[in-house]
C-alpha cells in the first residue's frame, strides 16, 4: 500500500489529475447505479411505507425511476439533478414528512408498459362499476387535466399506484360553484348496471324491474341519499401544505396572482395551480365524499322534513343573530349577551309541550321556552323578573308604531296625489315588514331585547319619512 502511494506521488501532475478524474467517474458511476436501485429510496425513513407498499404492488418488478423520471435522456438527467437536491435536503433536515410525486403520462403509456389503444377500447368492470378510459383520457374538468395520476394514487390498500375511488366521487358528485351544476354530468346507470335479481332486505323484497317499468329515476327516488357531499372548502385546509403567509395572502398560478383572502378566484384557476405539474389529491382539499349505503334505515328516517319545512324559524334566527334583511348591513350589530356566550335554542326551550289548540296535529310536541330556563345560568328568579319587563316594553312600543301605521294607511284613502301615494306606500311597506317581523318572532324582545327595540325604532323612523 505504501509503495503504491509512493509511486502515485512520483507521477506527473497531469497524470495525477487524469487518475483523479477517472476515480471520480468510477465513483459517480457507482453512485448513479446505487442511487437508481429501489432500496436506495428506502434509505430515507419517510419513504419506508411507500417502499413497502411498492414491494407488495403489481408494479414491484418495475424500477422506481422507470415511472418517476420523465422518459428520455434529458428527463433522466433532470431527475438525477433533482434527486441530488432531495438527498441534500434529507441530509440537512429540510425534508417534509409527506412526500409527493408526480408521474407523467409518458411514463405510463410507453409501449412496454400500457397500450393507449388497448386502454381506449377496453371496457373495465371495476368492482361492479362500469368504467372506460375513453371518457377520461386527455379530458379537462374545471381546469383539471385528467392524467393517469389524477385517478391512480398510492392511498388505497396495498397497491402502490391503484385507483382511489374518492377521486371519482369528487369529480362526479361535486357541483361547480359558479353554475351550481355537476362538474361531470352523470347518473347512477352511468357506472352501475340495474340489478336483474330480486334483492331481499329483511322482510322486504326489491325487484328493480318494477321501478324500471315505471321509468323511475334512481338518483331522484330510492337512492336519493346515496351521496353525502362535503361542505365548502375551508380556507384553513390550505395550511396543510402552505405556510400561513402564502395561504392567507396569495397563490400563484399561470404567472397570475390570485387573492385568496378576498376570495377573488375561481375553481378553474385553483385547479390549474394545484394539478398542472403537481400531484395534489382532490380529496386533500375537498374531503371525502361518502357514497354507497352501508345499512338500511326505516322510511321515516329517510324522510327529509326540510324539503318542505325549510327555514321555519328564519325570523327568530335573524332577530337572535341581528341579521334582519331590512336592517342596514353597516349598522353596528347589537348582539345579545346570550348570543355572544353561544346559548343555543335548546338552552331556553327546555319544556316539551303540545301545540296550540287548532294546529294541525302530527302527534308531535314542541320545545317551549320557559322563565325557569334562565335559572340554569343566572340567579333563581331572573327569568321571572326580566322576561315580563322586556315583553311589556316591546309590546307597548310595537302597539305605538303599529297604530301610527294604521292611521297613515287610513289617511291614504283620502289622498289624490298618485305620486305621493306611491312614495308613501313604499315607506309604509318597509315599516310594516319590520313591525310584522317582531310579531312573527313571538318572543317580544326575549331573543334580543335591544335589537328588537332598534327594529321598531327604525320602523318608526321610516313612518316619519312618509310625505
Amino acid at each position: 500500500m505504501k509503495s503504491l502511494i509512493s509511486k502515485i506521488k512520483q507521477l506527473n501532475w497531469k497524470v495525477k489529475i487524469l487518475l483523479l478524474a477517472a476515480a471520480a467517474m468510477v465513483f459517480a458511476s457507482g453512485a448513479i447505479v446505487v442511487s437508481e436501485q429501489p432500496g436506495f429510496c428506502n434509505s430515507c425513513h419517510i419513504m419506508n411505507n411507500y417502499y413497502d407498499n411498492w414491494k407488495a404492488s403489481t408494479h414491484s418488478e418495475v424500477n422506481c425511476l422507470e415511472c418517476h423520471l420523465q422518459p428520455g435522456l434529458m428527463g433522466h438527467v433532470k431527475g438525477k439533478i433533482n434527486g441530488l437536491s432531495q438527498a441534500i435536503d434529507c441530509i440537512v433536515g429540510r425534508v417534509g414528512t409527506k412526500p409527493s410525486a408526480t408521474i407523467l403520462d409518458e411514463s405510463c403509456l410507453r409501449s412496454e408498459c400500457h397500450s393507449t389503444e388497448e386502454l381506449l377500447t377496453k371496457d373495465i368492470d371495476f368492482n361492479g362499476i362500469k368504467f372506460t378510459h375513453k371518457n377520461h383520457m386527455k379530458k379537462e374538468v374545471d381546469g383539471i387535466n385528467i392524467t393517469c395520476g389524477v385517478c391512480h394514487s398510492h392511498f388505497e390498500g396495498d397497491e402502490h399506484f391503484s385507483v382511489n375511488k374518492d377521486v371519482c366521487f369528487t369529480c362526479h358528485f361535486l357541483n361547480n360553484p359558479a353554475t351550481n351544476e355537476k362538474l361531470v354530468k352523470t347518473s347512477c346507470t352511468s357506472c352501475h348496471e340495474v340489478p336483474n335479481k330480486v334483492i331481499q332486505r329483511g322482510l322486504v323484497s326489491i325487484n328493480h324491474s318494477e321501478f324500471v317499468s315505471y321509468k323511475a329515476s334512481c338518483e331522484d327516488s330510492c337512492h336519493k341519499k346515496e351521496i353525502q357531499k362535503t361542505s365548502e372548502i375551508d380556507d384553513r385546509v390550505c395550511l396543510n401544505c402552505h405556510n400561513f403567509t402564502d395561504a392567507e395572502k396569495i397563490l400563484q398560478a399561470d404567472n397570475r396572482i390570485i387573492e385568496v383572502k378576498e376570495h377573488q378566484y375561481d375553481s378553474i384557476e385553483l385547479h390549474k395551480a394545484h394539478t398542472n405539474g403537481h400531484k395534489v389529491e382532490c380529496f386533500a382539499c375537498h374531503g371525502k365524499i361518502l357514497h354507497g349505503q352501508t345499512e338500511v334505515t326505516s322510511v321515516t328516517d329517510m324522510l327529509d322534513c326540510q324539503m318542505c319545512h325549510s327555514d321555519t324559524h328564519q325570523v327568530q334566527r335573524t332577530i337572535y343573530t341581528t341579521q334582519h334583511p331590512m336592517q342596514d348591513t353597516q349598522t353596528d350589530r347589537v348582539l345579545s349577551p346570550m348570543f355572544l356566550t353561544h346559548v343555543e335554542c335548546t338552552g331556553c326551550h327546555i319544556e316539551q309541550a303540545t301545540k296550540k289548540p287548532g294546529a294541525l296535529d302530527s302527534f308531535g310536541k314542541v320545545a317551549k321556552a320557559v322563565p325557569r330556563a334562565c335559572d340554569n345560568c343566572h340567579e333563581p328568579g331572573t327569568g321571572q323578573q326580566y322576561i315580563s319587563f322586556w315583553q311589556g316594553k316591546i309590546k307597548k312600543l310595537h302597539e305605538q308604531v303599529n297604530n301610527r301605521l294604521k292611521k297613515i294607511l287610513n289617511s291614504l284613502n283620502y289622498e289624490t296625489d298618485e305620486k305621493k301615494v306611491k312614495e308613501s306606500t313604499e315607506k309604509i311597506t318597509q315599516a310594516k315588514e319590520l313591525v310584522d317581523s317582531v310579531e312573527a318572532d313571538g318572543s317580544w324582545g326575549v331573543h334580543n331585547f335591544k335589537y328588537t327595540e332598534s327594529i321598531l325604532l327604525k320602523a318608526n323612523e321610516i313612518i316619519s319619512e312618509v310625505p
